[in-house]
C-alpha cells in the first residue's frame, strides 16, 4: 500500500507523504520500508522481543520507528493507537532517508568537548549550559535544529525508541494527531498541508523538549513468562489478583512461577505486584487529582485503610503526607 495522502482540493493535484491510521490493535503497515513511523498507545499494553528479550510497554505511550525498525510484536492486550506515517522530507526537501543515514547531518552530534561518548540528554544540556556554543553546531539556515527534531528516528543508534508517556504528554500528543487526522481528511483549505508540516514538528519536538527527564521504556525481561505475567497486573491493576489466579491464568506451579520472578527482578511475584501497585500509587498521588479511595481503588485495594498501611510500609510515609510534601516542592 502507498503510504500518502492525495489532495482532494480543486485545483491541488498533489499527494504528500503523510499516512494516518487508527486503530483497535496496531496497523498492519508498521514494519513498511519506506517510512518513519510514529506510533500512540492510548490504551492497553505489549510485549516485543528484541534479540532473545522481551519489552514491555504499558500505556500511555508512544514510539517511533524508522524505515530499517522490525517490530516483534509477541502479546498485546487492548490496544488502541494511532499511526502517524511520514517520510522526513515532509520537513525539508533534502532530508530524504538515505541523506539522514549518511551522517550528513551529525555535526550536532560531534560538536562536543574531548570527544566524549555521551547521551542525547547529557548532549543537549551542554548546549543548554552554554558549554558547547551554539555555532559550533547550527547553520544559519536552521537546519541542524531541524535534523534534531528527528532525533528519535535516526542519531541514537536505535531503530526503536519508546517513551512512556504523562498525561499531559498523552493530552498533547493526542491533540497532535487528531489534528493531523481532520487535516488529512477535510483539507478545510489550501493550507491544509502547511498545518499537517507543522503538527509534525509539534510532535517530533515534544521527543526532544523534556531533555532533563529520560521517558525512555527500557525494562527489559529475559523470562518470557515473567513478562507476560507483569503484562497482567499492568492490564488488571485495580482488580483483585490472587497468587491462585495467576496459577490458573498461567497454567503454572507456584514454585516455577516465583522462581521464574525471584530470578528475574529479585522477589516472589506478589510482593513484585504490589511493589508495582505503590509505584503507580505514588504516581497517581504527586500527578493526579484522584482522592485517596479512589486511587485505592485503581491499585487494587478496596479498604483504603489497607492500601494506607502497605503504602506506608513502603514509603515511610501516609498517602496524605506523602501528597502533601510532593505538592510543597512544586
Amino acid at each position: 500500500m502507498e503510504l500518502v495522502t492525495r489532495s482532494k482540493r480543486p485545483g491541488m493535484d498533489c499527494s504528500i507523504d503523510v499516512y494516518y491510521e487508527e486503530n483497535t490493535g496496531f496497523s498492519e503497515y508498521l514494519n513498511d520500508k519506506t517510512t518513519y513511523k510514529a506510533v500512540l498507545v492510548e490504551r492497553g499494553s505489549f510485549v516485543v522481543e528484541e534479540d532473545g528479550q522481551y519489552r514491555l510497554i504499558t500505556s500511555p505511550a508512544a514510539f517511533a520507528m524508522n524505515e530499517k525498525a522490525e517490530l516483534k510484536i509477541i502479546s498485546e492486550r487492548g490496544i488502541k493507537s494511532r499511526t502517524l506515517y511520514f517520510k522526513p522530507t515532509i520537513l525539508r526537501d533534502e532530508f530524504t532517508i538515505e541523506n539522514l543515514n549518511s551522517g550528513k547531518y551529525d555535526r550536532f552530534f560531534s560538536a562536543l568537548p574531548d570527544g566524549k561518548a555521551l547521551t542525547m540528554n547529557e548532549k543537549l544540556a551542554l548546549l543548554i549550559d552554554g558549554d558547547v556554543k551554539f555555532d559550533e553546531c547550527f547553520s544559519k539556515e536552521m537546519i541542524y535544529q531541524d535534523a534534531l527534531l528527528l532525533s528519535g528516528f535516526c542519531g541514537r543508534g536505535r531503530d526503536i525508541s519508546f517513551f512512556a508517556l504523562s498525561n499531559e504528554a498523552n493530552d498533547a500528543l493526542r491533540r497532535f494527531f487528531c489534528s493531523i487526522r481532520y487535516e488529512v481528511n477535510a483539507q478545510p483549505d489550501n493550507f491544509w498541508i502547511l498545518r499537517i508540516r507543522h503538527f509534525i514538528e509539534e510532535i517530533l519536538f515534544l521527543g526532544v523538549a523534556d531533555f532533563y527527564r529520560d521517558f525512555r521504556q527500557d525494562e527489559i525481561y529475559r523470562d518470557p513468562l515473567v513478562v507476560k505475567v507483569i503484562q497482567y497486573f499492568w492490564a488488571n491493576m485495580g482488580e483483585e489478583i490472587t497468587l491462585a489466579t495467576l496459577l490458573k491464568e498461567f497454567s503454572v506451579n507456584k514454585n516455577i512461577l516465583n522462581d521464574a520472578f525471584n530470578k528475574e527482578v529479585g522477589m516472589p511475584c506478589m510482593s513484585y505486584l504490589e511493589n508495582l501497585r505503590m509505584a503507580h500509587a505514588r504516581t497517581e498521588l504527586q500527578y493526579s487529582d484522584r482522592t485517596i479511595s479512589e486511587i485505592s481503588l485503581h491499585c487494587g485495594y478496596s479498604d483504603t485503610n489497607y492500601f494506607a498501611k502497605v503504602f506506608k510500609k513502603h514509603l515511610g510515609l501516609s498517602p496524605t503526607e506523602f501528597r502533601k510534601n510532593m505538592k510543597g516542592l512544586c
